[in-house]
């Protein structure tokens, strides 16, 4: 589906608002200004800043409600076709793609806080885009004989006029104060209220606005307003003086506004001023009785440059006053931040407690950012995390001295590897896992700023802040504070540290002779485990390999004493030579094994396979095996069986070891089973037989290397390295194996891969 279902109901409420937007406020304007239903162009014609508006602020395909509005507007009129009214919407929907576009490319902001908004505004929206449109809109008037060849420029020029200026006017007010944001608390916005009205906004607000109804009112009912066009002499001559003054008396109210009311204040003065103006002019010509469309349109071209003027100038002042709010209250909180940190600083490292250090740094941060939380976490060495200095609003659950149940190390530096800094506005709609959700949810946090506190080089603990009354959207400045300020904490707790190794030396001496004694002891220990393991290795060599060789060199010596020249040698003879070589061959064949795996890994080359088809390729290969020792062979591996990741060479080669194994160390005619079953997300696979079975002493010290045999199996022959070796093929596949036996019953071992 190219949209999603969740986004399909706000997708259709965003394009009908659009749709209607446009369709209500085009018949409103052609009302207005006496066009009725006739099938020309405006020069008033809010839809185009309504509709631009409307697109950056929905989105989600709301540019499909220009084009029905459009169309349906046009089909409105008399005269126009369904063609004519296609081409009419295609126009205006290219113009808002064509203006939207290219606004986003330009990083276009819609709090208009910049002068390089405006200008992009300006730019894109009320020249660029409206001439497009203006230009394809007349060419479809000119083709559907909608608009003659003599007034072809003029009706490009109304257009684009009337789009450009709807822009300007419409456009500003609706994103300035339908744009949305997080806010950050009820408190925060009561707050905000009581410094606007401390600052007489509304007051001076209320001001203007009497001023400028007063002001336009007294023009408008005034003797010479009411003079008729034929009237000549001095009063005509005034009379003539009205209508410039009553066109241009808003903007000293809009440049009042600009310099006082910030953006907000701006965009809504400047609708009421254009509207006083529009209005005014209007009312004017009803009076001296020249309200035809012509007229009015003629006189509304002048007010819409004068409103196009104005609005671009109130807008550059007004983003130029905000940048320069923005530095200096930029300034301010650096001076602020800067004396915070100072006097912070100076606080932490008046004492080296290293307790009384994390205490001191969450009270001032708590203070200086009006958090509901703030506390700090150090991990131990196992992975878990402790609160240990807190400052929290009362109504909030304290954490001080709370321990998580489980470690939780690894997941933190999972957190802070993906951003040096946690920072979160909103925890119900930032993307978190699963831990970091319980944890928003049992601490009633909205919102919270996380900050790395290193030592040694290694994570040492957290600095939290948390919003638990609503969601927060952190400043940048807040995050820079934190962050500085961590750094003097890190420098604060290692002078502690220190501190505290000095008032600990003479303890730590006799701790460090006492570790070192610990040491030496455990190095005998294992200097005493290598001199057993040489005697187990010697014992291999000198007993294991030279029981063979003896046996063969006494054939030998046998026929060496015949006196032929050439001697016969019976079948029993040479297979007990052959035998003998075949043990010496496979003793050092497990040394030379075992020495190749002692200085690197084994390398895996992992592939899907299907583990029935593994096992058949090692029976295969055992077949004469099993064969010689009449094995009777009871194959439950299930067709069906899942794919596994792993490597078939080495897989098999397990098989062959644990299959070989069960041959060897038991008597022959045994019964051997293999079995294997899926679990979770691995497979499960069972070599097991009912063999003479291995004692439990020996069972746990199996697939360690090298593997001392009891004294029952002293006659049998290798090393103990087999077994070994595929500890460490399954292990290198993320895997587990295992034993589990009884002796003179039966011995089981099992071993675990992952599925694909």
């Amino acid at each position: 589906m190219w949209l999603k279902q969740s986004k399909l109901v706000p997708a259709l409420l965003a394009i009908a608002l659009v749709a209607v937007a446009f369709f209500v406020s085009a018949k409103f304007t052609f009302t207005l200004v006496q066009l009725n239903a006739q099938a020309k162009a405006s020069v008033l014609y809010p839809p185009i800043g309504i509709s631009l508006a409307g697109v950056l602020l929905l989105e989600h395909f709301s540019w499909i409600g220009v084009f029905i509005g459009s169309v349906g507007f046009a089909r409105s009129l008399d005269h126009v076709s369904w063609l004519t009214a296609d081409v009419a919407g295609l126009s205006n929907t290219l113009e808002i793609l064509v203006a939207v576009g290219l606004l986003k490319r330009v990083g276009f902001r819609l709090a208009l806080r910049r002068v390089r908004d405006v200008l992009a505004l300006v730019g894109i929206g009320a020249i660029v885009a409206p001439s497009l449109n203006a230009s394809i809109n007349t060419l479809n008037g000119y083709l559907a004989g909608l608009v003659s060849s003599a007034d072809v420029a003029a009706n490009w020029i109304v257009i684009w006029l009337g789009d450009g200026v709807s822009v300007l006017l419409l456009t500003p007010a609706i994103v300035v104060w339908g744009r949305r944001s997080i806010p950050r608390s009820w408190a925060e916005d009561r707050r905000k209220l009581r410094t606007a009205l401390l600052r007489q906004r509304v007051i001076e607000f209320a001001v203007w606005l009497g001023l400028i109804v007063m002001f336009s009112w007294m023009i408008l009912n005034s003797p010479l307003a009411h003079l008729p066009a034929s009237a000549t002499g001095t009063m005509a001559t005034l009379r003539g003086a009205v209508t410039p003054i009553l066109q241009y008396s808003p903007f000293l109210f809009i440049v009042w506004a600009a310099l006082r009311l910030g953006q907000r204040g701006t965009v809504i003065c400047l609708l009421i001023a254009s509207f006083v103006s529009i209005w005014g002019v209007a009312q004017n010509y009803r009076y001296v009785g020249e309200s035809s469309s012509e007229a009015i349109q003629n006189a509304l071209f002048q007010v819409q440059v004068f409103i196009g003027v104005m609005a671009t100038i109130a807008l550059v002042l007004a983003a130029a006053i905000a940048e320069r709010q923005q530095v200096e209250s930029l300034l301010r909180r650096r001076i602020e931040q800067d004396q915070f940190l100072a006097e912070s600083t100076l606080r932490i490292r008046q004492s080296l407690d290293v307790k009384q250090v994390l205490e001191t740094t969450v009270a001032e941060v708590r203070s200086f950012l009006n958090a509901d939380r703030v506390y700090i976490s150090v991990f131990d060495k196992q992975g878990f995390t402790e609160t240990v200095a807190e400052s929290v609003v009362p109504g909030w659950m304290p954490m001080l001295g709370t321990r998580s149940p489980r470690p939780i190390l690894e997941d933190i530096q999972k957190v802070f590897a993906q951003s040096p800094i946690r920072v979160n506005s909103d925890s119900d709609k930032t993307e978190h896992t699963e831990f970091l959700r319980q944890y928003y949810e049992m601490y009633q946090i909205k919102a919270s700023i996380g900050i790395p506190i290193q030592q040694d080089g290694r994570l040492y603990g957290v600095l939290n802040v948390n919003q638990c009354g609503a969601p927060r959207q952190w400043q940048p400045f807040e995050v820079e504070l934190l962050d500085r300020l961590a750094t003097q904490v890190e420098l604060a707790l290692q002078q502690g540290r220190l501190y505290e190794q000095v008032q600990g030396f003479a303890a730590d001496l006799e701790s460090q002779v006492h570790d070192r004694t610990a040491q030496l002891q455990q190095k005998m220990l294992e200097l005493q485990s290598l001199n057993q393991v040489k005697d187990t290795l010697v014992h291999a060599v000198t007993h294991d390999l030279r029981t063979p060789a003896i046996g063969m060199l006494m054939v030998l010596k046998r026929l060496q004493s015949k006196a032929d020249e050439t001697l016969s040698l019976s079948r029993s003879t040479l297979d007990r030579m052959v035998d003998s070589s075949n043990r010496q061959l496979e003793l050092i064949s497990s040394l030379l094994e075992d020495y190749s795996h002692e200085s690197q890994k084994i390398v895996l080359n992992v592939l899907p396979v299907s583990y029935a088809a593994i096992v058949d390729q090692a029976l295969q290969e055992l077949e004469p095996l099993l064969t010689e020792n009449r094995i009777k062979l009871n194959n439950q591996i299930p067709s069906d069986l899942p794919m596994i990741s792993a490597d078939p060479i080495h897989l098999r080669r397990v098989l062959e070891n644990l299959i070989a194994n069960a041959t060897k160390h038991n008597p022959p005619e045994i019964t051997l089973t293999l079995q294997a079953e899926k679990l979770a997300t691995e497979l499960k696979c069972v070599v097991a037989d009912n063999g003479v079975g291995i004692p439990q002493d020996q069972c746990n010290q199996l697939f360690n290397k090298p593997y001392l045999r009891g004294s029952q199996n002293q006659h049998r022959t290798g090393l103990g390295l087999g077994l070994f070796l595929c500890h460490q093929i399954i292990t290198a596949h993320q895997g587990r194996i295992g034993v589990s036996s009884k002796l003179n019953q039966a011995t089981q071992i099992w071993f675990t891969l992952p599925i694909v």
